[in-house]
């Protein structure tokens, strides 16, 4: 029966580290290719940056594919794992945490076929448009950025959402270190944090600010559950 228990705890223990570290690597990977130089509130600037990259279209679907790699790979497992712990209360937030980050993923899903599709159509197609029409075809693709934006707040919402509930999880249960669970709170409450700052400022801080703060310290903190999650597979005895 022990041997069993633990066999099940190491499978789970390897899933999610294999999916959140392969997720945050292809989604890194699919970011370098973002066209992001220009001003993100000048929009003629930044519509016409769009227009001119090539890879903006793959580099949203690696960038899709990455990061439901880590909410419907890596969380699912790491719910399977804390569901087994003996809190109640970790396994219940960990429950919480699963159906969280499995919306999560939907609102992911959504944010990229808008910034990543309809965006790029809309600003190749202004960037294409004659004269005479380039006025109607900007204002066609600046009110699909203000969607992109009111789902990219909905999304980074939902996303700090999933680190504060797993990382309460986490602290409260005996399946990993307490200072993982505490790190995922203080990345989760960043990542609320700029969600809500994006619903009221759009993406004026993207490049220096609480948003692009945000992503590098989830980014940082998924890494490092990996990584302990992978190295607690090696402990493990049956």
């Amino acid at each position: 029966m022990h041997e069993t228990t633990f066999q099940s705890e190491r499978l789970l223990l390897r899933i999610g580290s294999i999916t959140l570290l392969t997720g945050l690597a292809i989604f890194t990977i699919s970011t370098a290719f973002h066209a992001s130089r220009e001003d993100p509130t000048n929009h003629l600037r930044v519509f016409a940056e769009y227009a001119n990259s090539p890879p903006w279209i793959a580099a949203h679907i690696g960038q899709f594919v990455g990061g439901i790699v880590v909410f419907a790979g890596g969380f699912v497992a790491l719910y399977r794992l804390l569901v087994q712990s003996e809190s109640r209360t970790a396994s219940a937030l960990a429950l919480i945490g699963f159906a969280v980050a499995i919306i999560s993923a939907s609102a992911l899903s959504i944010l990229q076929t808008i910034d990543g599709i309809a965006l790029k159509r809309a600003v190749d197609s202004w960037a294409s448009a004659p004269t005479v029409e380039k006025a109607a075809a900007f204002r066609v693709a600046e009110g699909i950025r203000w969607i992109e934006i009111g789902t990219n707040s909905i999304f980074r919402i939902l996303q700090g959402t999933v680190a504060v509930i797993f990382g309460i999880a986490i602290a409260m249960s005996t399946q990993l270190r307490r200072w993982i669970g505490g790190a995922g709170v203080f990345a989760g409450a960043v990542t609320v944090a700029a969600g809500v700052e994006v619903a009221y400022i759009g993406f004026a801080s993207s490049h220096a600010g609480l948003g692009a703060v945000s992503m590098i310290i989830y980014s940082i903190w998924v890494g490092i559950l990996g990584i302990f999650m992978l190295s607690k597979t090696m402990s493990i005895r049956a």
